[in-house]
């Protein structure tokens, strides 16, 4: 069993890859048609449950792991977080709430001890105090439809941004209330130690069919796992 497991999805073609490893070695991977709830279950059932799972928390992956690991504590992906916030706001936004609640979230890529979590909840919860009523702003709209609420909020992408942060608070800074070597913070052991040298080789190699490529790609995760045979007793 291990304590922590990084999990992610890669697409290669027409299929993707979903991919289970340690900070040290890969452990599962499986082939599939899409990410979805479904097909993330049949991942997660081939292995045993672990304390922790690092995720990018795409919605099937969060209900598969609810169905089929209940009890394993789910810790964020903080810069998969900061890309959504950034995509929400730009990186040169406006208004000085959207500007400042950039920056907080920037920083957020930066804590690791119990501390400096504290006082990025803090920090938080003291932009919401400042800038409330700018976030809670409403615009009455022309001409609703029926049925449709008559007012929208007037800056909806700020406030998307801010609940999100708040929402996933807990589940980013577990990793810095909970500090252990093998309870990583991101899921860049995949996105930087797998998927990148996968998309380098694909490249390097491109033209190849699709079946080719995923002939490729089971090789290199193959040769990732903790005890990988020759090649010459494996074929």
């Amino acid at each position: 069993m291990h304590y922590a497991i990084i999990i992610d999805g890669f697409r290669v073609g027409g299929r993707v890859c979903l991919i289970a490893r340690t900070t040290s070695y890969v452990i599962a991977w499986l082939w599939v048609e899409r990410e979805n709830s479904t097909n993330w279950m049949k991942l997660l059932r081939l292995l045993p449950a672990p304390d922790y799972i690092v995720c990018d928390g795409q919605k099937g992956m969060l209900k598969a792991l609810a169905i089929c690991w209940p009890v394993t504590t789910v810790q964020r992906c903080r810069f998969h977080v900061w890309l959504n916030t950034k995509a929400k706001l730009t990186l040169r936004p406006n208004s000085i709430a959207a500007q400042e609640l950039l920056r907080l979230s920037q920083k957020l890529l930066h804590v690791r001890t119990r501390k400096q979590a504290r006082r990025w909840k803090q920090a938080l919860k003291d932009w919401y105090r400042k800038h409330a009523g700018y976030v809670t702003e409403r615009t009455v709209k022309d001409d609703p439809k029926p049925r449709e609420r008559s007012w929208r909020y007037t800056h909806a992408r700020l406030r998307s941004a801010y609940y999100q942060l708040n929402k996933q608070a807990e589940d980013l800074l577990r990793s810095s209330y909970r500090p252990h070597p093998k309870l990583p913070h991101t899921t860049n052991h995949l996105e930087g130690g797998v998927n990148s040298q996968i998309r380098t080789k694909l490249k390097l190699h491109r033209g190849m069919k699709n079946e080719h490529q995923m002939v490729l790609v089971d090789w290199y995760l193959y040769n990732r796992t903790e005890e990988p045979k020759p090649p010459r007793k494996c074929l």
